[in-house]
């Protein structure tokens, strides 16, 4: 599956990763036993490994503190293995480890994109097995659901949230009110705008301030489909399949919608945006020419170049993104922060769950490894370790958002240098996210959809044959693996 890498603000900025229960929807077999004896920590001395990324690796000490203070046991001593960065690697890393039977890690950050393949095979530990019953009646009423619900399984839960992921519009206040905006009078932060009002905000901005790029983000074959395009499509009211309801499945029996107005007009847009108004296709009276058409080569940190480098108004990106460019020694107070654009409001959408501000699913969770020697104190580690302390903590420490919104308001989140100021359109977004389908065969669609829309806006096909094209194959796919 595919999911935005993760890495520390140390290193060169990159990125970090449906309501309902999925349910099986596929073609893996599952031969295993789930069931594992986890029993009680006795208190006895133990070291546990956890398996994380350098986000986490590089603050190994002060996450080792927050463990303490949050009440972790004095006999539980905690190794760090920080290996790959990116989510697919992470994911070939783990496969390697797990269907090897290793003990260890014991304790590991995954990402929900791998729910279809280890959870039935029985790589993870069933959590509602595990945890307290106190922690499970939090995690259904105290958390972000829909980051909850992506690690669910055939009635199993695999994984709980350690950080939710929350992508947004960055954008330069400066040029825009050199441009005659008033992001704060209007209440930007707050109040979503349509995508035309944001085209028009763009194109003055970039003739006001001479800068190169209007709007940047990430149009690459990896986050076009699944991602960044899809986003568009949804804010748009439309989905690839139908209602929200049926992103998972079940396969074989569930609506193909993607040759759908919604779709196609996505495409116009994305084409207005990228190549404006004399592209044959593009939608009257909208501004356009200011998305680069590189950005159809660029991932996460390419696409962060332009506007890091002040050459670009708007960008689209994670909330990990925030901290670095909203310090002092880049754009201090002139870095905004406004929820996704939207085409048609909730109201108007044609589908359920769509249209709105509207963005991806991101983040990772804590996972067990049922192979481990140490459960029970490994299930102590992770309690501690979604606790409120040690969620506040690793948001003060990398700005990685905590998963239970309550926290937004509270005094140590509050006080967080720079993310701060940014609190109140972080939750409002994390309220309207949705989650990519999770089932064994949708990296083989969004692989589809992507090079039908990419030779859309590389103006090779129009965007008609491009979503019956996509419909052709999303289909096929569909009826092979029913």
């Amino acid at each position: 599956m595919r999911a935005e890498p993760i890495v520390s603000r140390r290193q060169v900025l990159s990125a970090a990763g449906a309501a309902g229960i999925i349910g099986t929807a596929g073609c893996i077999s599952d031969d295993s036993d789930d069931s594992v004896d986890i029993g009680d920590y006795d208190g006895e001395e133990v070291t546990l490994e956890y398996a994380t990324a350098p986000l986490f690796g590089d603050i190994e000490d002060e996450l080792k503190q927050s463990m303490r203070d949050a009440g972790l046991h004095e006999n539980i001593e905690v190794e760090f293995s920080t290996g790959v960065w990116g989510a697919d690697d992470q994911q070939d890393r783990y496969t390697q480890i797990l269907q090897a039977g290793r003990s260890t890690p014991d304790i590991m950050l995954t990402n929900f994109a791998y729910t279809s393949a280890f959870a039935p095979r029985g790589w993870l530990v069933d959590l509602n097995e595990a945890l307290s019953d106190e922690k499970l009646a939090e995690l259904e009423s105290g958390y972000h659901q829909t980051m909850v619900d992506s690690m669910r399984w055939d009635g199993g839960l695999y994984g709980v949230p350690q950080f939710v992921d929350i992508p947004a519009i960055l954008y330069r206040k400066d040029y825009v009110e050199n441009a005659g905006y008033d992001p704060e009078g209007e209440n930007w932060a707050t109040e979503p705008m349509t995508w035309e009002r944001f085209a028009e905000v763009a194109s003055d901005a970039v003739e006001a301030n001479d800068v190169e790029h209007g709007y940047t983000t990430t149009l690459n074959q990896r986050t076009i489909g699944h991602q960044t395009g899809y986003e568009k499509v949804v804010t748009m009211g439309g989905n690839y399949f139908g209602d929200m309801e049926n992103q998972h499945g079940p396969i074989g029996d569930r609506p193909i919608t993607i040759d759908d107005e919604p779709v196609i007009e996505t495409l116009r847009m994305m084409r207005t945006f990228m190549h404006g108004s004399d592209d044959e296709y593009a939608i009257d009276g909208m501004d356009g020419d200011f998305l680069p058409s590189e950005a159809l080569g660029w991932d996460t940190t390419p696409s962060m170049e332009s506007f890091g480098a002040g050459d670009a108004v708007f960008h689209r990106n994670w909330s990990f993104a925030i901290a670095s460019f909203g310090g002092e020694e880049d754009f201090g107070e002139d870095l905004g922060l406004m929820p996704f654009p939207y085409g048609v409001s909730e109201d108007e959408a044609k589908y359920n769950g769509t249209g709105g501000t509207n963005a991806t699913l991101g983040g990772w969770h804590l996972s067990l490894n049922p192979e481990s020697e140490n459960l029970a104190a490994a299930v102590e580690l992770l309690e501690v370790m979604t606790s409120e302390q040690f969620y506040l903590d690793i948001f003060e420490f990398t700005g990685s958002t905590p998963p239970k919104p309550e926290l937004f308001e509270s005094d140590q989140a509050q006080e967080v240098d720079i993310m701060s100021r940014y609190l109140d359109t972080l939750q409002l977004q994390s309220e309207n996210q949705w989650v990519h389908p999770i089932n064994p065969i949708w990296d083989t669609q969004s692989n589809s959809i992507a090079s039908e829309f990419h030779a859309c806006l590389n103006q090779e096909q129009s965007p008609q044959e491009a979503v019956e094209a996509a419909q052709e194959d999303v289909e096929a796919i569909e009826q092979k693996e029913a």
